[in-house]
Formats: C-alpha cells, structure tokens, sequence
C-alpha cells in the first residue's frame, strides 16, 4: 500500500489476535495489538491507529463502555470501531450501534468477510478525511473571497451582499462628496514608463486611503487620475462635510510633504459638494459600489473651476463648514448645467 494504514486489535484472546493479526498483515496494514479496553485507551493517546476492531467481552471495561470512550475524544471520535463478538443477538450489535460502532462481525468470522468490512470502512474514512480536507480549504477560500469583497466595497454593503446575495439601492440626504484630480497627469503620463505611472498612482492613491479611512470618509472610486470619495454613504456620520472638508486639506498637505523628496511631484484640484446621493451596487460580475446624482456632479464642477492645490467649496458644502472652517470671499462662477453658483475657497480650520 501506498500509505501503510494501522489497524488496532482489541481482543484480550491472544489466540484470536493472532489469527486476526496475521490476517491483516499479510493484507500490508500495520498491527496495533490490545487485551483490554485500558491499554487501548493508553495506546490510541500515543498512536492514532485507522480503525479499531473491538471485541465486547473484555476484562473490566467492555467493548462497549471502550467505544464510547473513543466517541467521547475528539481525537479518536472519528476513527471506525468495527465490533467482533460470539455475542449475536440483536440487542448485543444495537448496544454496539449505539455506542458508537460502524460495524459488527459475530464470531467465528469468516476472514474473507473481515478483510471486505474492514477494506469498505478504511476507504470510507479515506473519503472522510480527503472531504474534510476539501471543506477546509474550500472555507479559507471563502474567508479571503469574503475579505477581498469587503476590501473592494463599504463593509456594510459587502455584509449585506453576502448575506442576501443583493444590495438594495438607497437615497442618502446627508452626505458631502469630494472629487480630487491630478493635475497634468494625463499629459505627464505619456511621458513615463507604465511602471512608473501605476507606482505614482498606486503611492498618492493609498495616501488618501489612509486620510480618508482615518476621518471616517469611504473611497468610491478612481477614474483614472480622479480620486472620488465621500462621508454620510453607505454609513451615515453627523459630521459628514467636516470630515470630508478635513481630508481634503490633509490630502494637499500629503502632496506638499511628498513632493519635497518623490521624484515626480503632483498637484490636486480638489472640489466638494453636500447634498442627497443614491448608492447602490453596479454589476454582476465585477461588482462597484458607486454613488449618483447632482451631488456628485456638482462636486466635480467645483474641482474643475479651481486652481491646484486649491479646495473648492460650493454654498451648500459652505454652509455647514462656516463656523468651523476659514475661507476666501465666496464668488459667483458659472457651473456647467446649473447656471451661476456661489462657489467658496477652503483655507484651513478656524
């Protein structure tokens, strides 16, 4: 055999072990030997054996009273104990049912018979095993595709995905969005290596991950150089355009410590925006959560009407952040598809 499996004897007739012994070696197992329940119970805590043969009638502790011992172990609970015993009547193989037992053999045996029972039950327990081995790596497959999910989406949508298989969409009314977008990196861009345009990227991008992560604020995407991100959805904060408002002045203040020592420096147009947007998971196969409506759009607008470096602020974003935050002199700009806005520029923290 390819792998030598061990087969334990529990039989307190040295005659009936050597019959039974010399049986399944010339079969290539490797014999485990016991006259009693105790020493089998010594012996299983050192040797784990593949199955147990156990007589009923043995000195002290029964066949019975033994198996039970084994169910009771979760090391050997799942080791097979076929029953070998003169005893015959139907309530002597229920009680070894009961206790436990995958088999019974009434005695004498016929060897042709022990070896096909025995054979049976190892193959078995071979499946059992390769299942559970199976299931094992099948349940750490399920926890890194569950962890990745809740990497690629807001926790509480990812939890609701699993759990129901959809995510309803919602209206969020308290919520501020900001666009950041990079400054000439599309121009830049094809002048460097595509190596050198993912690190770039990859580098600014997971700096805004931790700000935005650190004031409660939830990445929705990148569109190309544009980093979109928003506070109030899919959780709702009572201090949504504070912490937005916050982020985005770290962010600035993460590029002016970058560019003093990176190779390449960056600039970021920065616009916010508060007011209602419908969430909701787009796909099928790749899954997004994203956001939608003129909060989104507006908030676009106010990066695309501002000067590097530089946060703009539209009236509604403005005047939740007034008390607390400096601005510029408001004035009025002409906002594509909505007319003329007020549009303010954030200058720091009061």
């Amino acid at each position: 055999m390819p792998d030598q499996q061990s087969i334990l004897i529990v039989e307190d007739s040295p005659v009936n072990r050597k019959i039974l012994s010399e049986l399944l070696r010339k079969q290539g197992y490797n014999i485990l030997n016991a006259a009693s329940g105790e020493e089998a119970l010594e012996l299983v805590a050192k040797v784990l054996p593949d199955l147990i043969i156990l007589d009923i009638l043995l000195p002290e502790m029964n066949g019975y009273a033994t198996c039970l011992r084994f169910k009771q172990n979760p090391d050997t609970r799942d080791i097979p104990v076929i029953f070998i015993s003169s005893l015959d009547a139907t309530e002597d193989k229920i009680g070894g049912f009961e206790a436990g037992g995958v088999d019974y053999i009434t005695k004498p045996f016929q060897p042709a018979e022990v070896l096909a029972r025995i054979c049976t039950h190892l193959r078995i327990r071979r499946l059992q095993q390769i299942l559970a081995e199976k299931n094992i790596l099948l349940e750490e497959e399920k926890h890194k595709t569950e962890e990745l999910l809740r990497n690629v989406l807001p926790r509480c949508v990812a939890g609701e995905l699993l759990a129901t298989g959809n995510c309803t969409p919602k209206l969020f009314t308290e919520t501020t969005v900001c666009f950041a977008d990079i400054v000439g990196f599309t121009a830049a861009s094809s002048q460097l290596s595509p190596e050198t345009v993912i690190s770039e990227l990859n580098d600014i991008f997971t700096g805004f991950d931790r700000i935005a992560i650190r004031n409660h604020c939830e990445r929705m995407k990148t569109i190309g150089d544009a980093y979109l991100f928003a506070c109030g959805v899919p959780d709702a904060h009572p201090h949504h355009a504070d912490n937005i408002a916050v982020s985005a002045l770290q962010m600035i203040d993460f590029l002016d410590k970058r560019n003093q020592q990176a190779a390449y420096n960056w600039q970021i147009r920065v616009g916010i925006h508060s007011g209602p947007v419908i969430g909701g998971v787009v796909g099928t196969e790749k899954y997004l959560y994203d956001i939608f409506g003129d909060t989104v759009n507006i908030a676009e607008r106010m990066e695309e009407l501002g000067s590097p470096m530089q946060v703009n602020v539209s009236s509604a974003s403005h005047a939740l952040l007034r008390e607390r935050f400096v601005f510029a002199e408001g004035k009025e700009v002409n906002v594509k598809g909505k007319g003329r806005r007020m549009m303010y520029t954030l200058l720091g923290t009061a």
